[in-house]
């Protein structure tokens, strides 16, 4: 066997959180009532900007390996020109290639602590080492870089929500100049703060972005950096040929050109996160203000927190110290707060979440059409997302196969009865 290069020091694969089918086998109870606290995605996807028939019409073709409709589209949203973009299968993808341009064996990157591994796991799969530096704040990190080729940070945080402002992170760049300081800027959506106008200017300055969170599209996997020309170009030298499949490219395109459904759930969502801190806090938890679409709460009952939240098909991101609950729809939110004991102020948007056997039905009236139904019957699924996005519904529907259609219905009209 030849053997591979080595990586840097204490590398670690990326590790998957488990499905909700092996949650619901754990704790005996059906998939459909398995809620996702965890992913930090929006709770539906986004409806589809383009036709399915148009979005796959050149499925059997190559796609265009400029992708210049893509980082035109991601250069008007971003309020830059193409050439300042780079674009990969994902901000994971932009992560590894940051990686593959910047390190290597005998360079050394710095990641504060916690933070998303993959900025670790990128650096030390290139055979880099990797400082993990704890605290909050920018002047520790400024020292702990000083030397280093690439110092990652994620604004707003991951797990903690905090938001650091863009004129700051452009100082400590200015401050490194010998250091890539690479921003995932994931949930600037929910924020909108971004360096990404000050990185254009900077050689030394990226600014990373997804399509996964507000846009509603993690599953097509695109995300672009804006850079410099010249970072952007030597990114784009360095990347695999074609690492976004063509419909992926043009969804996205779509989207980024009519950002209006992106924009309407990073503000409900917004909103949301308000009710969601605010009764954290009222209940004496050290709920942090976070920035994205997450609350983040300290807590040293963390881990026995999740692990009961699960038994009951919550699932929540535990840390030793504190809890990640991603942001859902009000009444699936309302199933955490009850769950732990809690009242929240009512929330402004009707919303109800109704648990049937082997069928889980999330409805909010009140919504912006979009929706997720999957049950056996095909036929059911469009009809329902077709109702949910002519009547501004937010809608999400799991059934296992065995479910009917007449239960289906009778699910959702007990929701839009309590909503």
């Amino acid at each position: 066997m030849v053997e591979p290069r080595p990586t840097g020091p204490g590398f670690r694969p990326y590790e998957w959180a488990q499905t909700a089918a092996e949650v619901a086998a754990r704790h005996g109870l059906s998939p459909a009532h398995v809620i996702r606290f965890d992913a930090n995605l929006p709770p539906l996807p986004a409806p589809l900007p383009v036709a399915p028939r148009r979005a796959l019409a050149r499925r059997g073709d190559y796609p265009e390996g400029s992708y210049a409709e893509l980082r035109e589209a991601a250069a008007a949203y971003a309020g830059c020109g193409p050439g300042d973009v780079a674009v990969d299968a994902g901000a994971d993808g932009l992560l590894y290639l940051v990686a593959r341009v910047f390190l290597g064996p005998g360079r050394r990157a710095v990641v504060p602590a916690p933070t998303y591994p993959v900025y670790a796991i990128a650096s030390r799969g290139e055979g880099a080492s990797v400082d993990e530096h704890a605290g909050t704040g920018l002047a520790g990190l400024r020292e702990a870089a000083r030397g280093a080729h690439v110092l990652w940070l994620c604004n707003p945080g991951n797990p903690d929500g905090r938001l650091v402002a863009a004129q700051e992170i452009a100082a400590l760049a200015d401050d490194l100049p010998g250091t890539l300081v690479c921003v995932d800027e994931a949930y600037f959506e929910y924020c909108d703060e971004s360096v990404a106008p000050l990185a254009r200017s900077r050689d030394n300055l990226i600014a990373v972005r997804t399509l996964s969170k507000a846009f509603g599209l993690a599953g097509l996997r695109v995300g672009y950096a804006v850079a410099s020309a010249a970072t952007a170009r030597e990114l784009t030298a360095r990347r695999s040929p074609a690492p976004i499949a063509d419909v992926a490219a043009l969804l996205a395109a779509a989207a980024l050109r009519d950002p209006a459904a992106a924009r309407a759930e990073a503000a409900a969502t917004r909103e949301e996160r308000s009710r969601l801190h605010d009764a954290f806090a009222g209940a004496g938890f050290d709920a942090q203000p976070t920035h994205t679409n997450f609350v983040y709460v300290r807590t040293a009952e963390a881990p026995q927190i999740a692990a009961d939240l699960e038994s009951r098909g919550l699932v929540v991101r535990g840390y030793p110290d504190a809890l990640r609950i991603t942001v859902r729809q009000p009444a699936e939110n309302d199933l955490i707060l009850a769950a732990l004991g809690m009242a929240a102020e009512p929330s402004c948007r009707r919303s109800a979440t109704v648990l049937a056997p082997g069928l889980r039905v999330s409805l909010t009236l009140d919504g912006s059409g979009r929706s997720s139904v999957r049950t056996a019957d095909h036929d059911l699924d469009e009809e329902l997302e077709r109702r949910a996005q002519a009547s501004g519904w937010d809608l999400e529907v799991v059934a296992e196969e065995a479910v009917r259609a007449a239960a289906v219905e009778e699910a959702l009209a007990e929701a839009a009865s309590a909503s």
